[in-house]
């Protein structure tokens, strides 16, 4: 084992020290120093998606740095109508996260209403894939989706600003552009009137040099449902509303020169900690791959900074140096406060991963029938787990976190696609239960053991 943090994927089992003095453990994953270089994930993924069963179209955002799943959409027979929903990112893993409803055409969703539901897309970036949602148990599938996240989007400053001359019925307009309050503010005077109005509009979602808004209505106190386009891929701006397009001549960009060169480059995410990849380690290696120095990042903790690292005031510096073959030592801390308190862990062997076989060929096919037996398809007992088993077994664990997210009476995943024992025995357990009193049965079966 070279004295690198890794060739490829390396994970450690860690302990740290808390402020209190007490000692936490949990595994911790360390890139390799090529992927390290190459992870540049998107804080922004959008799809757009064709005709469904039930709508002409549905659009797709997740954006990881407001932490929230934006959905619109048009269903059949509905007119211009577009509803759209805003739900909260409770957890992330590659490929899938779990959200919850927070808010539907702008307005708050009842409690009693709200819905923890997962959704899931390829990691790999193609440009066609279809997405799935599992709700209530039930796995719902998005056809003829379109990627189109913009994975060159280039970095810009969060205030954008323009000063444009006569066109149409306004003497002037002025826009600006606010992406830290999430806005697409507007100042005008119209021709033949000596009264400045002033608007500001909600941008639901971002494409390249392209925003889609929402005006807020006064007298009806909420957003208006009909969203709108304001694109600024050039100095010639250009509105589009209910499908007619508006150009404003003569705009200057009037974006202060420092406050755009301060932009910052995107942080590399080198691994992960605890089982999430939204708990991040995000920085370089340095000394050839001996040593990491940057920030451990979550979407909460115990302190609030006052400043942002990869979308979230919830930071502290972090570094680590491999000491000896498989072993590292580090220190942590809080905000951009020196790390103080201590970090080490050493390389897991593959003889201690969690994800062990089964011990027989007739333990391997009894999982496969019971996975068939809950609707899981893992095609014909031979007790071979090949590309269907694990894709049945991926499915079975989405039911569970589904139902049992915190993992109280159903046994919690490791590894998405492969069994715990634990799992294992569990399945085979339900399934010698449950062939009493079904003929066959669904996720829903597990839901009725909670």
């Amino acid at each position: 084992m070279a004295l690198l943090f890794a060739y490829a994927d390396a994970k450690y089992m860690t302990e740290w020290t808390n402020p209190d003095g007490t000692k936490s453990q949990a595994p911790a994953t360390f890139y390799s120093l090529k992927d390290a270089k190459a992870q540049t994930t998107p804080k922004l993924l959008s799809w757009e998606c064709g005709m469904q069963e039930h709508v002409k179209w549905v659009n797709w955002e997740i954006d990881f740095e407001k932490n929230v799943l934006r959905s619109w959409w048009q269903n059949h027979n509905s007119g211009d109508y577009q509803p759209s929903t805003v739900d909260k990112i409770l957890s992330a893993k590659d490929g899938s996260i779990r959200v919850k409803g927070y808010l539907r055409d702008g307005e708050k969703i009842d409690k009693d209403k709200v819905v923890v539901w997962e959704f899931h897309y390829p990691s790999d970036p193609s440009l066609t894939s279809d997405l799935y949602s599992i709700w209530n148990g039930n796995k719902h599938y998005f056809k003829y989706c379109k990627n189109t996240t913009n994975y060159d989007l280039p970095q810009t400053s969060s205030i954008l600003s323009w000063e444009c001359g006569p066109s149409g019925g306004f003497q002037w307009i002025n826009w600006e552009i606010d992406f830290e309050k999430n806005e697409l503010r507007s100042k005008w005077l119209n021709k033949g009137s000596d009264n400045e109005r002033a608007q500001i509009a909600r941008i639901n979602s971002k494409s390249d040099r392209t925003i889609f808004v929402q005006d807020y209505s006064e007298e009806q106190k909420r957003w208006n449902s009909e969203s709108w386009e304001f694109n600024y891929k050039s100095n010639k701006l250009y509105t589009i509303f209910m499908g007619d397009k508006y150009n404003y001549e003569d705009c200057k960009n009037t974006t202060p020169l420092q406050t755009a060169s301060m932009a910052q480059p995107a942080i590399r995410q080198i691994g992960h900690y605890a089982e999430d990849k939204r708990n991040r380690l995000v920085g370089s290696y340095s000394n050839g791959g001996a040593s990491f120095e940057g920030y451990w990042v979550q979407d909460d903790s115990g302190q609030e900074c006052r400043s942002i690292v990869d979308g979230s005031l919830y930071y502290g510096r972090v570094f680590f140096k491999m000491t000896r073959p498989g072993e590292i030592k580090g220190r942590w801390g809080y905000c951009d406060a020196a790390p103080i308190y201590a970090w080490e862990g050493k390389q897991i062997s593959v003889s201690t991963n969690f994800s062990k076989p089964l011990s027989s060929k007739q333990q391997r096919i009894k999982v496969q029938k019971s996975l068939n037996f809950f609707g899981f398809k893992a095609g014909s007992p031979d007790g071979v787990f090949g590309k269907k088993t694990r894709s049945a077994v991926g499915d079975l664990q989405a039911c569970w976190s589904s139902i049992d997210p915190n993992g109280g009476t159903l046994p919690e995943s490791t590894e998405f696609g492969v069994l715990t024992p634990k799992q294992s025995q569990f399945l085979m357990d339900s399934y010698e239960k449950a062939k009493h009193q079904y003929s066959k049965a669904n996720c829903f079966y597990f839901a009725t053991l909670l």
